[in-house]
């Protein structure tokens, strides 16, 4: 069955083909919202309000656009709102260029971890990142979203998220290589 068929059969008065939706996006948007709030309480609620206005506004729902693409952008936009109102901001901290970024000794160290210490290193490089380069590189690398869908659930355009993506990444690389100096030590 198709998301289009789930869609006409909820609107059609079936609300428990919902629970598809949930159980396939309930784990992206509680990273895309965690990366923005950085608090696991308030991603838990945001991904909760979002999924009850996506049910809500199924009816709007344009075929054009992926379901998943127009549900993470509500995400991201419950969550921005939730940040403004708590006045969470978090300022960038990041310049622009990051010198002396060794990009292949960090793959070759990355690579040398077994993947449950990649995941912990990972995670713990992106939440040095601002939330939005955070978000960035979930929607891109983790969720596998297009630059296009980026752009539609992030409201930045497709040139801004390109050029936003290549920083955030440098940006990453970073701080991985801060994070693995002890792994490079014993590898070199």
């Amino acid at each position: 069955m198709t998301e289009l068929e789930y869609i006409r059969e909820i609107i059609e008065g079936n609300p428990g083909r919902f629970s598809y939706f949930i159980s396939k996006y309930k784990d992206m948007a509680f990273s895309i919202a965690f990366r923005i709030v950085n608090n696991r309480e308030d991603a838990e609620e945001i991904v909760q309000d979002s999924f009850m206005r996506a049910f809500r506004s199924v009816k709007k729902f344009r075929k054009e656009a992926k379901f998943s693409t127009w549900f993470y952008r509500i995400v991201v936009n419950k969550a921005l709102s939730q940040k403004k109102k708590l006045n969470r901001r978090a300022g960038e901290k990041s310049p622009e260029d990051i010198p002396g970024v060794n990009t292949w000794d960090i793959e070759s160290a990355y690579r040398n971890l077994d993947q449950n210490d990649r995941a912990k290193y990972i995670n713990a490089a992106l939440g040095k990142l601002s939330q939005e380069d955070s978000l960035l590189l979930t929607l891109y690398y983790l969720d596998e979203n297009s630059v296009d869908e980026i752009s539609k659930i992030t409201g930045i355009s497709g040139d801004n998220v390109k050029m936003k993506l290549l920083r955030a990444r440098k940006k990453l690389y970073y701080e991985l290589e801060k994070l693995l100096k002890s792994e490079f030590k014993s590898l070199l």
